[in-house]
């Protein structure tokens, strides 16, 4: 039995980055979310913001259903 070490590193690199990038889409809906917040208590227009943050959440939305297809069998 042999290791293969490339798949090892790029199976490793590839979830590295992903993590990354689902948490800076997580934390960026987030920080728009309380911007838009802030500047609605302030008395200010927020829907700009407040769409943004929307349309991060339906991303976030979207890579669930997707680690969810990947994950369970059935949906294939």
């Amino acid at each position: 039995m042999s290791i293969d070490w490339g798949a090892l590193g790029v199976v490793s690199i590839v979830t590295l980055i992903g993590t990354v990038f689902v948490v800076c889409v997580v934390s960026c809906a987030a920080l728009l979310m309380d911007l838009s917040h802030a500047r609605a208590q302030a008395g200010r227009p927020a829907g700009a913001m407040r769409a943004g943050a929307a349309a991060l959440v339906g991303c976030c939305a979207a890579i669930l259903l997707f680690g969810l297809w990947l994950i369970i069998p059935y949906f294939h």
